[in-house]
């Protein structure tokens, strides 16, 4: 049977049925619109206005801005001729229509989200202003969340907030150089900022300080103000440090940790750049800590009779080490110090080193490899940790029966503790 002609359809009661399905759609509230709208890219949410008179200005309402440079296809690389002008088209269409979207949308007082990833292309001043101009103008709209991605050098400012700060509930900031004021900013300019987030940034200040903060990440950032860095904030449940060679080489101190119910702290510099000093120091801010996540700690920094007023971790339940305990000193050394740091936290119920106690180094041409591996059965210093049931070592590869001496060595140190050997590569 041959289909039915338009008219014909559009006169049935199919066509009714679809004509009521589309009035239905555009009865819906501006609010619910909106939140369909919230998970669609900037550029589809503006192309909703073509659908109907309904439609035209929703955008421009809209209570999220979402505006990544991958939604225009701008890849880097050098390219052919051809290539490059049509990555340098792109931009340019990237450029205005961040510029008109940014200008023409009218949501001043209830901007809920504004996101903001660029950096993968071409860098002239010309994009350096254009960055800056938009981030000033997302930031007028008083958003609650702010989450802005700039891979980009050099840094541009991240600018003064003023009384746009007021709602700012969650901060996530990449790539951006920030001074005292933005110190001064989380002190005394968001009353209600619970969440924050700073990965490679340049920081000009010393001291973050803020009383509602409950969740910080530091990661990679560089201190360019060279003095020791300074971290209040008593109600952070999680907190993240991401240290890099060469920075914070005057140390970090936390202060007020009561509410603290997780740590990350990750020595990038392997230990490097940053003294036992500084990590001793750091290990004794997180003593009341659940759960803590070490990478890149040395055992020195570890051993209790190195320090005199080493912490107890009176809290401590579930400890990981990766990449720790990597200093150039003897095993049963390295040993010692994670015996005694462990008899330091009498609740630990877990321990977990992954790639611990020996560096990994590629094999060199004619090295000799043990065909045998003697353990030795003289008596080695015993650690109490009495809750201590599970000691997980994970491994990439047993170089030279390390593996088997690793465990024969945890084994007689803390022999209360079943051991559970998992390959890294092996899910």
């Amino acid at each position: 049977m041959s289909p039915e002609p338009a008219a014909k359809r559009a006169s049935s009661g199919g066509g009714h049925a679809v004509a009521f399905a589309g009035d239905r759609l555009s009865d819906l509230p501006d609010g619910l619109l909106h939140a369909v709208m919230s998970f669609l890219p900037a550029p589809q949410v503006v192309r909703t206005s073509v659908l109907s008179r309904r439609w035209r200005d929703l955008w421009r309402s809209t209570p999220c801005i979402s505006i990544e440079e991958r939604d225009f296809e701008i890849t880097t690389g050098s390219g052919a001729g051809g290539d490059l002008d049509e990555r340098q088209e792109r931009w340019r269409k990237f450029e205005d229509f961040t510029t008109n979207l940014l200008l023409f949308h009218n949501n001043v007082a209830s901007l809920d989200k504004f996101r903001l990833y660029a950096g993968t292309g071409r860098a002239c001043a010309l994009r350096l202003r254009d960055l800056d101009r938009w981030v000033r103008r997302g930031i007028k709209y008083r958003p609650q969340v702010i989450e802005i991605i700039i891979s980009l050098r050099p840094r541009i400012q991240f600018p003064h907030m003023g009384a746009s700060s007021c709602r700012l509930k969650r901060l996530h900031l990449n790539g951006f150089y920030l001074d005292n004021q933005f110190a001064e900013l989380l002190c005394f300019g968001c009353p209600v900022l619970e969440d924050l987030v700073l990965r490679s940034c340049d920081n000009g200040f010393q001291e973050i300080k803020s009383s509602t903060l409950k969740k910080l990440v530091v990661d990679s950032c560089g201190n360019l103000s060279g003095d020791p860095v300074v971290i209040v904030a008593p109600h952070v449940a999680y907190l993240q440090l991401g240290i890099s060679y060469g920075c914070y080489s005057n140390g970090v101190s936390i202060y007020e940790t009561a509410s603290l119910v997780k740590a990350s702290i990750h020595l990038l510099c392997l230990g490097e750049a940053f003294n036992l000093k500084h990590q001793q120091r750091l290990l004794g801010n997180l003593c009341n800590v659940p759960n803590l996540q070490l990478s890149g700690f040395h055992a020195m920094a570890m051993l209790v009779e190195e320090s005199i007023k080493f912490p107890i971790f009176a809290n401590l339940q579930t400890l990981s080490l990766e990449q720790c305990l990597l200093d150039k000193c003897e095993l049963d050394t390295k040993l010692d110090a994670l015996g005694s740091f462990v008899q330091n936290a009498p609740c630990l119920e877990k321990l977990t080193l992954q790639c611990c106690m020996f560096p990994v180094e590629s094999e060199k041409e004619g090295q000799l490899v043990r065909k045998n591996i003697i353990l030795q059965r003289h008596d080695q210093n015993t650690f109490l940790c009495p809750k201590l049931k599970v000691i997980e070592v994970v491994y990439e590869e047993d170089h030279d029966h390390q593996l088997v001496e690793l465990s024969w060595g945890i084994g007689r140190r803390l022999p209360n503790a079943n051991i559970v050997l998992n390959n890294y590569f092996v899910d």
